[in-house]
């Protein structure tokens, strides 16, 4: 009677083994997809926090230009070139470099960049300066890692 029972059939075991073990892929696959999330929501995140540090930066460049023109328009009226220079000294201080005719700044951003000015005084420009440089670089100097960690036999 054992046999007759039993013979052919797939026992409840089985079945039960084959539902256990997809339940455990599905719950390793959910995990997963939630570990993935998790970091594309930290990645996005932090490349939020850039974009607004950068655009922050922008900004605050935009009003330093508009400050270094408005010097520049009140400085136009000098007689002669010696007279221009000295009076965009006294205007811009330290921001500009007399034997050059630049004026240059650094604004802070985020992650150990800075956003770097350089305009060139020019009385013949219609705004009295030409952008030279409008760039990001990074300022705080990070060691890579360069050592591999191989296994020699040893």
């Amino acid at each position: 009677m054992n046999e007759k029972q039993w013979g052919g059939r797939m026992g409840i075991g089985t079945s039960s083994l084959i539902l256990i073990f997809i339940i455990l892929c599905l719950t390793i696959f959910g995990l997963l997809s939630l570990s993935s999330a998790a970091s594309d929501w930290k990645l996005a995140r932090k490349n939020a926090e850039s974009v607004k540090g950068y655009y922050e930066a922008d900004s605050r460049a935009v009003e330093f230009v508009a400050m270094v023109e408005e010097a520049l328009s009140r400085c136009s009226q000098a007689a002669d070139e010696e007279e221009y220079r000295r009076l965009v000294k006294e205007e811009l201080g330290s921001f500009y470099q007399e034997e050059t005719g630049i004026v240059q700044t650094d604004i802070e951003m985020l992650y150990g960049q800075m956003l770097h000015i350089e305009l060139k005084t020019n009385r013949k420009e219609e705004t009295g300066y030409e952008i030279l440089a409008w760039k990001v670089y990074h300022f705080v100097d990070y060691n890579i890692d360069k050592s591999i960690p191989v296994w020699t036999g040893d």
